[in-house]
C-alpha cells in the first residue's frame, strides 16, 4: 500500500513501485483525489482516514508493506504505525523529523514481537547520510561527535515544505550528550566540499540525522545542516520568525498555501543532483569526512523507497526498528537500481 498517493512524493513512488512491477494499492483520505490518482495510474485504491482506527486495520489485513508517504509525520506516523503492528504489515516512511525517529526506534521491541519491520527515512532524508555515517564509523570506530548535512536541489513539494514550516515552529535541535537540545536556527554555518569539486554553504538545521546517525554508530554529539537561503542570516532571524509562526492561524494558513505548489517539474529533477556531507571526529581529534552526491531529492527518494519495498518483500530483512543501513545493508544506497552515486564508495562487507 502507498498512502499519500495523492501527494508530489507518493505519486513518484507509486509510479516508479508499478513500473518495478511492484503489486500496488493506492491509499488515502480524500476520495476523490485518490480515486482520480488511482486512475492515472490504472492501480486500485482505498479511501481510509488515519483516524479511524477499525476502518485502517481492516485496509492493511491483506497488506504486507505499507510505504507511508503522507507527512507531517509528526502527525501521522503514529496511527499507521499502530495500525502495522495489529496487522503484522511492515512499514516504511520518508519522513525526515527526528522527534519521528526517535518515536519509531522506542517502539523496537512491540515490533519485534509483532514480527514487523519499522524503518523511517527511506528517502533522501536519511539513506545518503546514513550511509556516509557508516563508512565513516568503520573507519574511526571511536567516533562520538557528527557533522551532518543535505544539499538538496532542484525544488521542493508541498509536503516538504510544510514539514520545513512545522519544524521552524518548532525550533532548532542539536544532540549534546545524548540529550536532544534547543538552539537558534543557523546558530553554526560552515561550508562543505561536495562531489566533483562542488561546494554548498549550509546552516545548521534540525534533521532526521540526529536521530539516525546515533542508531548508526553510536555517536553521542549530533549536529545537523541544510542548504538555506540567506544561510548566515538565519540565526538573527530566528527569534522574529518563530515569534511569527507562534501566532494563532499562521502555520494552518501557510500550510493552505503551500497546498497549491506544485513541486518539482520532471525536468528540473533530471537537471538537478543533491548531496550529503559527514565528518565524524573522537575525543583525541581525529575526524573522517565524507561526502556523495545522488539523483534529485525526489527522484532518488521514489526509487529507494520501491527499492526498500522489493527487499522487505523478498524476506530475510530484521524485525524491529531501524535504520536504512541497519535494515538493508551500509551499503543499501549503492544498490538502489538506476541510482548515480558519486563520492562514498562501498563499505568492505564483514568476511563470515
Amino acid at each position: 500500500m502507498i498512502y499519500g498517493v495523492t501527494g508530489y512524493t507518493g505519486a513518484l513512488v507509486a509510479e516508479h513501485a508499478l513500473a518495478s512491477g511492484l503489486e500496488v494499492v493506492c491509499a488515502g483520505r480524500d476520495e476523490a483525489r485518490t480515486a482520480a490518482a488511482a486512475q492515472r495510474l490504472a492501480a486500485p485504491f482505498t479511501v481510509v482516514d488515519l483516524t479511524d482506527t477499525a476502518a485502517l486495520r481492516r485496509a492493511l489485513d491483506d497488506v504486507d508493506i505499507v510505504a507511508h508517504c503522507a507527512g507531517p509525520y509528526e502527525r501521522t506516523a503514529a496511527p499507521m504505525i499502530d495500525a502495522c503492528l495489529h496487522t503484522g504489515t511492515h512499514y516504511l516512511d520518508l519522513t525526515g523529523e527526528a522527534a519521528v525517529f526517535d518515536a519509531v526506534y522506542a517502539r523496537h521491541e512491540e515490533a519485534v514481537e509483532a514480527g514487523v519491520t519499522l524503518v523511517p527515512g527511506v528517502g533522501f532524508d536519511v539513506v545518503p547520510t546514513d550511509h556516509l555515517v557508516a563508512a565513516a564509523s568503520a573507519l574511526l570506530p571511536s567516533a562520538t561527535t557528527a557533522d551532518i548535512a543535505v544539499v538538496s536541489r532542484g525544488g521542493f513539494s508541498r509536503g516538504t515544505l510544510a514539514t520545513v514550516v512545522l519544524g521552524l515552529s518548532a525550533g532548532n535541535r542539536v544532540r549534546r550528550n545524548g540529550r536532544i537540545e534547543p538552539v537558534p536556527h543557523g546558530h553554526r554555518t560552515m561550508t562543505v566540499d561536495l562531489p566533483r569539486g562542488k561546494r554548498a554553504s549550509v546552516a545548521s538545521s534540525p534533521l532526521g540525522d540526529l536521530s539516525s546517525a546515533v542508531r548508526t554508530a553510536g555517536l553521542r554529539d549530533v549536529t545537523t545542516f541544510a542548504a538555506v537561503p540567506a544561510a548566515r542570516s538565519l540565526r538573527r532571524l530566528d527569534r522574529p520568525l518563530r515569534a511569527l509562526l507562534a501566532l494563532p492561524g499562521v502555520v494552518p494558513r501557510l500550510e493552505c498555501l503551500l497546498m497549491r505548489v506544485p513541486g518539482p517539474s520532471s525536468n528540473a529533477r533530471s537537471s538537478s543532483r543533491s548531496a550529503g556531507w559527514v565528518r565524524l571526529s573522537d575525543e583525541d581529534g581525529r575526524s573522517i569526512v565524507r561526502s556523495i552526491e545522488v539523483h534529485n531529492t525526489y527522484t532518488f527518494t521514489a526509487r529507494s523507497m520501491v527499492h526498500a519495498a522489493v527487499l522487505l518483500g523478498a524476506g530475510g530483512i530484521p524485525t524491529g526498528s531501524h535504520t536504512p543501513s541497519s535494515a538493508f545493508g551500509a551499503n543499501f544506497v549503492h544498490d538502489i537500481p538506476d541510482v548515480q552515486v558519486t563520492g562514498a564508495g562501498r563499505i568492505p562487507e564483514p568476511t563470515r
